[in-house]
């Protein structure tokens, strides 16, 4: 058989048939022409495959009962750019509102639930215990949960295994002394403490499905960021349904700062807190 080359472009049809099924399954625009930067990005699955043009790679994954060639495609065309304490300005609202989240639940049960979606390799979740090992507030008989959502598996397997490169580093600006003291060095690479993984959890999905969110509920807080830029109309009111879902009647919920919930939905309310825009459950939404 003869396997297309690397050097020949899928051809516009071909294009076509697989920014539509990207926007159809996940939600994701591939706007413009983006022929070439979805070749580089998925051309060796041809190889792999056997396959010998882009719309026999549309086939297979079609045909392909178990989804498991779809969500590779996924992988792919997903933007896993992250680190750790990206978007210092929300992280520190964030760490002012636990005092307020503490104060609400110390005649109830002392369970702080967290959720960041679409996590990539867990640099966000893990940012959040630490700024919560920093506040001191959560001691002894609380039970904080932080759970990353992502529909990439290749980035919750880096998540579990919590080893980054410095390149995951560079918001810190070198700061040592934090590094020093929640990361062990492993040759090139730091790899996070294990008390701070132990509460920790990351899960497949997919967030617009109807049961990306299954088994969530009460959630105190929730990180959304940098991720409705990239969807399509239909998937940002999915998301946002199932965030409305599953987030507590007083939860918080934290998006890009260059994105933004007003006039498009009437289920989250902004308020400004320290100048930052965070956004609040509309009970009656």
């Amino acid at each position: 058989m003869k396997i297309q080359s690397k050097k020949e472009l899928m051809t516009e049809e071909e294009y076509s048939l697989l920014r539509d099924l990207v926007n159809n399954e996940f939600g994701i625009l591939l706007t413009g022409d983006k022929r070439l930067t979805l070749h580089t990005k998925i051309s060796h699955r041809l190889s792999i495959l056997g396959l010998e043009t882009y719309k026999d790679y549309y086939d297979h994954i079609m045909s392909d009962a178990t989804g498991e060639e779809l969500f590779t495609l996924a992988s792919h065309v997903t933007n896993n750019e992250t680190y750790f304490f990206r978007e210092q300005a929300q992280l520190e609202v964030f760490a002012n509102i636990l005092r307020d989240i503490k104060k609400e639940k110390e005649g109830a049960r002392h369970v702080i639930k967290i959720l960041s979606v679409a996590s990539s390799s867990g640099e966000e979740a893990y940012s959040l215990n630490i700024i919560m090992q920093e506040k001191g507030l959560f001691v002894w008989d609380w039970d904080i949960t932080i759970t990353g959502i992502d529909i990439d598996r290749n980035a919750i397997q880096r998540a579990r295994e919590a080893c980054y490169s410095n390149n995951s580093f560079r918001q810190l600006n070198g700061n040592k002394v934090l590094v020093d003291k929640y990361f062990i060095e492993e040759g090139d690479r730091l790899r996070l403490k294990r008390f701070l993984t132990r509460n920790v959890e990351f899960r497949h999905a997919n967030i617009i499905g109807e049961h990306a969110f299954d088994g969530f509920d009460s959630i105190d807080v929730i990180f959304c960021r940098n991720v409705l830029i990239y969807m399509s109309d239909d998937a940002i009111e999915k998301t946002i349904k199932n965030l409305h879902r599953c987030i507590s009647d007083g939860g918080y919920l934290f998006i890009g700062s260059s994105e933004s919930l007003i006039q498009r939905t009437n289920l989250f309310l902004p308020e400004y807190i320290n100048g930052v825009i965070v956004y609040r459950k509309n009970v009656s939404g």
